[in-house]
Order: C-alpha cells, then structure tokens, then sequence
C-alpha cells in the first residue's frame, strides 16, 4: 500500500505541474514569447541580437547599392544584401522552429496528462 500511495502522489505532483504548464491555449504573441522562456532561450536572444544587426547590415548594403557609382560596387553591394538577407531568414526560421517544437513539447505533455488520467480512472 506505501508504494501505491507514493506512486499516487508523484503522479498528483506531476499532473499540478502540468496543469499550470498547459493551462491555457497559447496565442501567436504568447507562442513566440515562450521561446524567450524555454530551455534554449540565451540561443534564442542570441539570434534575435544577431538578426538585429544583420538588418542594419542588409539595410545599410541596400543603400550603398543604391549610391554606387559603378558597377562592381553595386555587384558588391548587391552580394552583401542578399547575404545579410539569407542569413536574417534562416535565424527567423529557426526560431519558428523552436517556437513549433516548445509547442510540440507542450502537446505530448499534454497527451501524457490525459493517458495519466485515463489511467487513473480505472484504477
């Protein structure tokens, strides 16, 4: 009965900890700030710092396209734009990534929490 009972109250901890997890549905806004929160945040803010410069960067490369007088400086400046741009891409896309793979983390928790209670129905 001692180990029923501590399986028992783990399992009530956990669900506790759950429910607060997953207790609301998460919005667009809420979904991209749970990212800044999650376990992978100082990479997340990193990236955010860097995709901040690298728009400057394209900015200012856009520019210095549109000022150049020949046209090996535009070349060069065309090359850096588009560069910059790519870049500032593939960082948005991976945080959208991380953003879908906290709420994929959120859902199996989610899924665990309802097979938990099924289980506990029935017994």
């Amino acid at each position: 009965m001692k180990l029923d009972d501590k399986i028992k109250a783990s399992l009530n901890a956990e669900q506790q900890q759950l429910d607060k997890v997953i207790s609301t549905d998460d919005r667009l806004f809420e979904r991209i700030t749970g990212v800044y929160q999650g376990s992978m945040r100082w990479w997340v803010m990193l990236s955010s710092v860097i995709a901040l410069f690298l728009t400057a960067g394209f900015i200012y490369a856009g520019f210095q396209f549109y000022i150049a007088d020949n046209v090996s400086d535009q070349v060069f400046w065309a090359v850096w734009f588009v560069v910059g741009l790519m870049i500032q891409v593939a960082i948005k896309l991976w945080i959208f990534m991380e953003m879908n793979r906290v709420a994929q983390l959120k859902e199996l928790k989610r899924t665990e929490l309802v097979i938990l209670q099924a289980i506990k129905r029935s017994a």
